[in-house]
């Protein structure tokens, strides 16, 4: 007896941790925000990019700081020699064995280049503030994405149940078809009608049900989640225009990171006209070295011999013709120049319609939420009349079967509305930067 208690036991441990560990994870919106951030594979190579550029932003890497080099060498030989002197002498020496080595140090420095070495270090810093706002634009684009697929897996969840209130009317209705058939109250027809609708809202809920997974399955490839979770947020459908249209313009016109970059682009390529300009100019360098030279030598009037010293000096070069290169250079930065504030003219015009347009979308999407809201109501007060002059028999089954296709068509409708809504908020935001999500 006391091992059947303890068997009973085990398995009901066994069965409570078992369902414990299938139980889906609550996943708040906050938490499904932080957790794309940490894990998106775009926001990590392009912070990685930003580090890149940061590093490249120097002042040694613009070529602006002393060079020191050292080098060192050494040789040796083994030669047969036959010497004739002036005074008629001569002498033979077989394996006649010499040896040299040497060593220096070198310190250079660029002293001026017309402005080709400061040109240089501000397109490098240029870079890196782009990278660093590149790397904005990605977070903003993550959070965004985040938001959007959060919505959409909870707005699917109230399909879901949306399409389980529908089967169980459906259910009962089949019931009751059933139940009047079996009673002799009617015929075959209205009860295969009732399994018709039933089989085709079982088929619905299982499509519903197969695109949550879905989109489960693709937030957890883009959140790094790997356990199964559920929503814990409904998609609020309390929102208005959050700022004024033209506040919004100007806020974008502001704060917009791809139009951020279309500026900084237009001062890199003047950076890049400044720095062409330096050609025109002669480049002075100065040079030091320090040396060692020392050799060894069997044959020969010297034996050994060793030389020190300290050399310095400047040097200046001028390209004084190279083809036309230079000019060249110089008249393309210059339409580079002009080409990049008129990218950067385009932007601003193009960003603020898409502002414009985002705004009309997004209270177009507002009027239209407000409408299937409406939809709703009525579609329920039809549905329930409806379904009880079906119950006293003043109505066919295919006239209360169209009641219930409107409500539940209309339930979708709103919840459609409700995601194109806060899409275009989420829309209206990634432009703007200027309010909360």
């Amino acid at each position: 007896m006391n091992k059947v208690v303890t068997l009973v036991l085990f398995l009901g441990v066994l069965l409570s941790a078992t369902s414990q560990e299938s139980k889906p994870t609550l996943l708040s919106l906050d938490a499904a925000v932080a957790a794309a951030l940490e894990y998106n594979h775009d926001l990590y190579v392009v912070a990685l990019q930003r580090e890149q550029a940061e590093n490249s932003a120097t002042l040694g890497n613009a070529g602006a700081l002393p060079a020191l080099r050292a080098t060192a060498g050494a040789n040796y030989s083994n030669q047969n020699s036959d010497l004739e002197f002036a005074t008629g002498q001569s002498q033979v020496v077989d394996g006649a064995q010499s040896a040299a080595q040497n060593a220096s140090l070198a310190l250079s420095q660029i002293l001026f280049s017309g402005g080709a070495l400061q040109r240089t270090y501000g397109v490098l810093k240029k870079a890196a503030a782009m990278a660093s706002v590149q790397e904005l634009q990605q977070m903003n684009a993550t959070v965004a994405q985040a938001h959007s697929q959060y919505y959409a897996i909870a707005l699917l969840q109230e399909t879901i149940g949306t399409a389980e209130a529908n089967m169980t009317i459906s259910l009962d209705r089949y019931e009751r078809a059933k139940l009047t058939h079996s009673l002799g109250g009617s015929n075959s027809t209205e009860l295969l009608s009732a399994e018709v609708a039933l089989n085709r809202d079982k088929i619905t809920l299982m499509d519903a049900r197969a695109q949550l997974a879905n989109a489960k399955n693709t937030f957890r490839s883009f959140a790094g989640l790997s356990a199964d979770f559920e929503v814990t947020e409904t998609v609020s459908d309390t929102f208005a225009m959050p700022m004024a249209l033209e506040a919004m313009v100007d806020a974008a016109l502001a704060h917009n990171p791809s139009l951020q970059l279309v500026r900084m682009g237009e001062e890199t390529a003047q950076l890049q006209y400044q720095l062409s300009q330096s050609t025109l100019f002669p480049t002075v360098s100065a040079q030091m070295s320090y040396g060692l030279n020392q050799s060894q030598a069997e044959a020969g009037f010297l034996s050994a011999s060793q030389q020190t010293g300290l050399n310095a000096g400047l040097t200046l070069s001028y390209d004084i013709f190279g083809g036309g290169r230079s000019r060249t250079q110089r008249q393309n930065a210059a339409l580079d120049m002009e080409i990049a504030s008129r990218r950067r003219l385009q932007a601003e015009e193009n960003i603020a319609t898409s502002v414009r347009n985002a705004a009309e979308v997004f209270v177009n999407a507002q009027a239209k939420y407000e409408l299937e809201q409406k939809n709703v109501l009525v579609a329920q007060q039809n549905f329930e009349k409806t379904k009880e002059r079906y119950h006293r028999g003043q109505l066919s089954f295919l006239e209360f079967r169209e009641a219930q296709l409107g409500l539940l068509n209309a339930e979708n409708g709103k919840t459609a509305a409700l995601f194109q809504a806060r899409n275009a908020h989420i829309a209206l935001w990634q432009l703007v930067q200027a309010f909360d999500l």
